[in-house]
């Protein structure tokens, strides 16, 4: 849960249209056009059954589109319009799967994940080009090189469109471990040596933050775990946290994130009130780790997880039921899953 440490705050195309020329008995058939756009509406709900059916696991297995990647659809682009049983669970028609292989078409033909799911929900935007990459370290160099240069150029623009098209390509914790906190950490080495730098980190975190935010938010049903997130009192930086806390939403947690400079009485009252499952504070500077542990916290659900860089292994000794996270920020879900089952130490 690392991000740049100064101590300067920074703060298918689914169907087609019916062929008029069919076949006549004795005539040979016309071949059909491969079709690239939607049906209309209308037509499409009179061929295609409405009904609310599918799991989301269903969806995954005709799509080829994994769970994790549907979910982050439904919640930043509306793609996907579940309907909510009575227990709370999530039902899909089939107009959802054409949603689905039209956004994969059409992200494989170069658009930006946002501008594809606005085509698909036939809504007006400018198509943001892609050049192809192969795999995972291909498309991660050349979305690291494409930001860069957006934040390079103070590019608010391709900046937002690059952080788009990274969580379109990338699972959640690989988006973040493998391109954007390296970005981060990148941007804001020598801010000793040249204030310019500063300005530019704080370019690229402010990029970055409302992206993570948006990604907290949810529907969740009844007896979803949750996370209380939090940085101790002191500590302004909390975009570490904040990545935390959206691969915690992408493992399945609810989470209730607070941010940065929180009092303990505040972090412990909240907890009281909440219960979250899993409590987890992260801290850039020993100091702001060193008097939140000074304060001797106590909280209802027995299980923290401490992270960033100011936590020490052995900090998992002074506070009861605590986990150190000692990872990369991909792992922190493993992190999460032993505290919640009653495991203390190093994750």
């Amino acid at each position: 849960m690392d991000e740049p440490r100064h101590q300067r705050p920074h703060g298918e195309l689914g169907g087609g249209n019916r062929d008029s020329t069919a076949a006549r008995p004795g005539c040979a058939a016309a071949p059909k056009a491969r079709q690239h756009f939607a049906l209309p509406t209308i037509i499409r709900e009179f061929f295609v059954s409405d009904e609310p059916v599918l799991r989301i696991g269903e969806v995954a297995r005709r799509t080829g589109v994994t769970v994790a990647t549907l979910r982050a659809w439904e919640r930043r682009y509306g793609l996907l319009d579940p309907h909510r049983t009575d227990g709370g669970h999530r039902l899909y028609r089939e107009v959802d799967v054409e949603r689905v292989r039209s956004m994969s078409r059409l992200l494989d033909e170069g658009w930006s994940a946002a501008a594809a799911a606005r085509g698909v929900l036939r809504k007006p935007a400018e198509v943001v080009e892609l050049r192809p990459v192969s795999g995972s370290a291909d498309a991660a160099a050349d979305l690291i090189g494409r930001l860069e240069r957006a934040v390079d150029a103070f590019d608010a623009g391709a900046a937002d469109a690059v952080v788009d098209d990274t969580f379109a390509r990338l699972q959640v914790p690989s988006a973040l471990e493998e391109v954007l906190l390296p970005v981060l950490r990148r941007v804001g080495e020598g801010w000793q040596d040249d204030p310019r730098v500063i300005a530019r980190e704080h370019f690229a975190s402010n990029t970055l933050r409302p992206r993570l935010q948006r990604l907290l938010r949810g529907h969740w049903p009844a007896g979803t775990r949750s996370l209380l997130a939090a940085a101790p009192e002191g500590e302004t930086h909390d975009l570490g946290l904040l990545a935390g806390a959206a691969v915690a939403v992408d493992a399945g947690w609810q989470v209730h994130f607070l941010g940065a400079d929180t009092p303990t009485a505040a972090l412990e009252r909240s907890a009281a009130q909440l219960r979250p499952t899993v409590v987890m504070v992260a801290s850039m500077f020993r100091e702001y780790a060193e008097s939140f542990l000074a304060d001797r916290p106590s909280f209802s659900t027995g299980a923290v997880v401490l992270g960033g860089p100011g936590f020490a292994p052995a900090d998992a000794m002074r506070l009861p039921g605590a986990i150190v996270h000692q990872g990369a920020i991909r792992d922190l879900a493993e992190t999460l899953e032993q505290a919640a089952a009653g495991s203390s130490g190093v994750g």
